[in-house]
């Protein structure tokens, strides 16, 4: 009897595209697959092999160059190690260099982080570049190339029930037909994915009060997503969240965990950001916030993501509906912004009134909050880096700051020496609504 040969070598001595086959190889373009390293391959076929009709622990990702024939999916953690070694380049890139841990795996697979990245991202092809696929989604498995639809183990299958008895949350959806289903990051791009500074009070400090603990085990009916509310923790006075339907009106590359908090950081629901939002907002009873910049009334969620749009810490309160707050002993005010405004969709963009430049505040992560004043992260020109008192420049205008968070501090001005959060300015000081061509005052 003639020796048996693995699929793999039968495709290539025939000269078949593995992909015609329903197969494909894991491209992981540096090194040797992990799976061909360790021997695991299921049914002594070759472990590089990626079953094209059970993709759920795999990773799709896309080259640049359309005639590239190395393959399209990465078993999941060849992916991982692989992603390390590109964040790894991307530490030694540019403005990368001052990102936190978080903010570098936020911003690694968006236009941000990858312009800087791209070039640790070659493929084995040779003339392109590998992004991961941020709209895909492992679709469920089918019967296989012998007709047969592989089981999950009963262990497994255990695992995945309970967990989602224990975290029982609607998913984020591009239609009604196709959801896109909520990932467990390690990264959870919050308050802190923002900075590798300040983070809100520890529940010791302030009182934490979590929605979680109070919560009911047992289950009760939802008849109206606007009148549930939670049945414990925060006085019960927040809603719970049925979907995330709100949010389709974003791109849909923006449909993902990353751009969108989802996930508690602490364990058992215990997240310090969230505790901290509730308990503040609860003991001032107010299940709404309004949009500093458009004045929007938004309701306020028991879980992630916490509002349709992020909340931030500013030393300077912006609006009246801002809330003070005591963050490690500095007086900080709560305050909120609608994503349509982050956006900058439906006329609701603003602009510099001294430059012209339009303020962009798509790339912060929705449903969370940042330690820092959003607006004065990022000036845009001289006049935003003037001294409160004396109107000179407290920053040489190429000079900046490590963090984005170092704009909100108090800093002394080098010429009166007049200590302020200078760089913190008030809103209807520094910007105007669009059109260009007619600006008026904010708001």
């Amino acid at each position: 009897m003639a020796p048996r040969r693995h699929l793999g070598q039968v495709q290539g001595l025939l000269g078949i595209d593995p992909e015609d086959a329903g197969v494909t190889r894991c491209c992981v373009p540096t090194g040797e697959c992990l799976r061909a390293q360790q021997q695991l391959s299921p049914n002594n076929n070759d472990p590089m092999l990626i079953a094209l009709d059970d993709l759920r622990d795999t990773v799709r990702v896309t080259c640049n160059n359309e005639l590239c024939s190395s393959g399209r999916y990465m078993h999941r953690e060849c992916f991982d190690q692989w992603e390390q070694t590109v964040l790894a380049y991307l530490k030694t890139c540019g403005r990368a260099r001052s990102w936190s841990e978080r903010q570098r795996h936020q911003n690694l697979w968006t236009k941000k982080g990858y312009d800087l990245a791209y070039k640790a991202c070659g493929c084995k092809c040779g003339r392109g570049h590998l992004k991961k696929d941020l709209d895909w989604m492992p679709p469920p498995p089918t019967s296989n190339i012998f007709g047969r639809v592989e089981d999950i183990s009963e262990a497994v299958a255990g695992k995945k029930k309970k967990r989602r008895n224990r975290n029982s949350r609607p998913t984020l959806a591009i239609s009604a037909a196709h959801a896109v289903t909520n990932e467990s990051r390690g990264r959870a791009g919050s308050l802190s994915s923002s900075t590798g500074s300040s983070s809100p009070p520890a529940s010791g400090s302030e009182p934490s009060i979590s929605p979680v603990h109070a919560h009911s085990k047992k289950k009760s009916k939802v008849e109206n997503s606007d009148k549930s509310r939670v049945g414990g923790g925060a006085n019960g006075i927040f809603t719970r969240r049925l979907d995330f339907s709100s949010f389709n009106a974003l791109p849909k590359n923006k449909l993902n965990s990353y751009q969108i908090k989802t996930e508690d950081e602490g364990n058992h629901g215990n997240d310090d950001t969230r505790c901290f939002i509730l308990s503040t907002l609860a003991s001032q009873g107010r299940s709404k916030v309004h949009c500093v910049l458009c004045e929007e009334t938004m309701p306020v969620f028991d879980r992630y993501p916490l509002v349709d749009g992020t909340f931030f810490l500013s030393p300077r309160q912006h609006a009246k509906g801002c809330i003070e707050v005591k963050v490690e002993g500095r007086t900080q005010f709560l305050t909120a912004v609608c994503m349509a405004c982050l956006e900058g969709v439906n006329g609701r963009a603003i602009i510099c009134r001294f430059c012209n430049q339009r303020w962009d505040g798509s790339s912060l992560v929705l449903g969370t909050m940042y330690s820092y004043d959003i607006f004065a992260a990022m000036p845009c020109c001289t006049e935003r880096i003037k001294c409160n008192a004396c109107y000179k420049p407290v920053l040489h205008p190429a000079q900046r700051l490590n963090f984005f968070s170092d704009y909100s501090h108090i800093v002394p001005c080098p010429h009166c020496h007049t200590f302020d959060t200078h760089f913190v300015k008030p809103l209807a000081y520094c910007y105007a609504r669009q059109p260009l061509r007619s600006l008026q005052m904010w708001p």
